[in-house]
C-alpha cells in the first residue's frame, strides 16, 4: 500500500533529514544574495553587515559562473576552506544557491550529491519553493 505524504510533512522531513554531524548551517540564498531559509546550529560567525555582503558574494560568484557554463559545462558546487571550516555553494536550477557551512573535516562529496538529487527531484528545498525554469 502506498504512503501519502502532504507537502508539510515532506517538508518536515526534508528539514529533518538534511543536517548531518559536521554541518552548522544550511543557507537557500536567492539571486539577488538575500537569505531566504535556513536551517542548522550555527553561523557564519561574522557581523550582519559583512554577512549581507558575503551572501552577495555568493549570489554574484554564481551568477557569473554561469557565463562559462556553455564552454566548460555547468558548476555542480564550490567550496572554499577558511581556517576549521568549509563553505560549499550548490548553484540551483532558478538561479538561488545552497550554502552549506561545514566543520573542515567534514567529508562533503557525497552530501553535496544528496543535496543535487534534492534539488533536482523536488521543487521545495528548506520549505521554498525552486521554480524549474532552468537545469540543474
Amino acid at each position: 500500500m502506498p504512503t501519502i505524504i502532504s507537502k508539510n510533512q515532506k517538508n518536515v522531513f526534508q528539514r529533518g533529514t538534511i543536517i548531518k554531524p559536521g554541518i552548522d548551517l544550511i543557507v537557500l540564498v536567492n539571486k539577488r544574495g538575500r537569505m531566504v531559509e535556513s536551517i542548522g546550529t550555527g553561523d557564519i560567525g561574522i557581523s550582519k553587515p559583512k554577512k549581507e555582503m558575503f551572501l552577495m558574494k555568493i549570489a554574484l560568484r554564481s551568477a557569473m559562473q554561469k557565463d562559462f557554463d556553455e564552454d566548460l559545462g555547468g558548476v555542480n558546487y564550490c567550496m572554499t576552506q577558511r581556517g576549521n571550516r568549509k563553505f560549499i555553494s550548490i548553484p540551483t536550477y532558478d538561479d538561488s544557491t545552497v550554502l552549506v557551512v561545514t566543520k573542515s573535516d567534514f567529508e562533503h562529496e557525497e552530501f553535496v550529491k544528496n543535496i543535487t538529487q534534492t534539488l533536482k527531484n523536488s521543487d521545495q528545498f528548506l520549505g521554498e519553493t525552486l521554480f524549474k525554469g532552468g537545469k540543474l
